[in-house]
């Protein structure tokens, strides 16, 4: 008698890095419900807690039905759970994959971090198996982005090349497209459409995501940050800091000493 081979489907949850800025003790109360609300619904819908930090979880599931509903149940709760006034940490972002490989799991995070959503975001194979798992009623929802393959196989390109070079402060944006055998407008287009950005948005908002998590967890001062990200002077990079976060980044350094 053959066994039948368990298919695995791979979860991240991330919620906004703005959440590192609220008031100490409002910071307190609202991480231990977020963590107790996503902790219970994560064993009532039989996931595998992988790892997890102050803003992200990595799981995975047997049951992509599973996989689907518990992300629909979290994406429900969260709003309920994050201060009405303060809309910066009413950030959740969710991304499905099939498989529970290294490549599955960085897939994932890119969806979370990567695709434009006010979504989640599943690949199309996780789309195929709920459907097969469920006599194709799949869920429509206008809450779900459904990850065309296409768009897996740009996104995976894109990022691949972007992480050998985003801390290179001569990389030109239009050497993107060159890398991707892609007409710049062709390229334009494509990320526009995946990400809602364009080319030189992107890469700066890349580059500060990074050095949000470096100010964060204090690796270096700010002239050195700016250095290791790309940016050529680190007034430049204070001012798009700035801008991103609205808080200057010694500002942000003082409140994490």
């Amino acid at each position: 008698m053959s066994s039948v081979k368990t298919i695995s489907y791979s979860m991240v949850i991330e919620t906004s890095d703005f959440l590192h800025r609220i008031e100490a003790n409002q910071f307190n109360l609202f991480t231990q419900k977020l963590h107790n609300g996503i902790y219970n619904l994560l064993v009532r819908f039989q996931a595998t807690i992988v790892k997890h930090n102050d803003n992200t979880y990595e799981v995975t599931f047997n049951s992509v039905t599973n996989a689907v509903l518990c992300a629909l149940k979290l994406q429900s709760n969260f709003k309920y759970i994050t201060p009405k006034f303060d809309k910066s940490i009413r950030d959740l972002k969710l991304g499905i994959t099939q498989g529970k490989s290294k490549k599955s799991k960085i897939l994932a995070t890119r969806m979370c971090e990567v695709v434009v959503n006010d979504k989640f975001v599943i690949s199309e194979e996780v789309k195929v198996a709920y459907n097969q798992e469920n006599n194709n009623k799949f869920i429509s929802r206008e809450g779900i982005k459904i990850l065309k393959l296409k768009e897996e196989m740009f996104l995976t390109l894109l990022m691949n090349h972007l992480e050998t070079i985003w801390n290179n402060p001569d990389f030109q944006v239009s050497e993107f497209s060159h890398k991707l055998s892609l007409s710049n407008s062709q390229f334009y287009r494509k990320l526009k459409q995946l990400t809602g950005k364009s080319p030189s948005t992107f890469l700066r908002d890349f580059r500060l995501n990074r050095a949000l998590v470096m100010l964060h967890y204090k690796r270096g001062n700010i002239a050195q940050i700016s250095n290791k990200t790309g940016f050529n002077t680190p007034a430049y990079f204070s001012k798009c800091f700035k801008h991103n976060f609205k808080i200057l980044p010694s500002k942000y350094l003082q409140q994490h000493t």
